[in-house]
């Protein structure tokens, strides 16, 4: 080969590598920005949950024994409710 051949084969390998470079810094950045999106999202969820947990450590005892009845109430009506709509399924069906 060549010298001159050699050294134009060197320089067009090396553009390539220098583009290469390139676009993966382009996508190391925008990684980047994008792991800090998301800590900040985290961080911003953190301090809703920790804010939460605050807000239920003061509801009084007594109270969140009624919710929990309410809970088991709504729970039972639920599932009643379904009992009835699977009932007046049946019965279009048999129709």
């Amino acid at each position: 080969m060549e010298q001159g051949s050699i050294f134009e084969l060197l320089e067009s390998r090396v553009r390539q590598a220098l583009k290469k470079i390139a676009e993966q810094k382009k996508t190391i950045e925008t990684l980047i920005g994008e792991k800090q999106e998301l800590e900040r999202i985290i961080e911003q969820k953190e301090r809703e949950i920790a804010e939460l947990r605050r807000q239920l450590a003061a509801v009084p005892k007594d109270q969140l024994g009624l919710l929990e009845e309410f809970q088991a109430r709504e729970m039972k009506l639920k599932a009643r409710l379904q009992e009835l709509v699977e009932k007046i399924d049946k019965v279009r069906l048999l129709e």
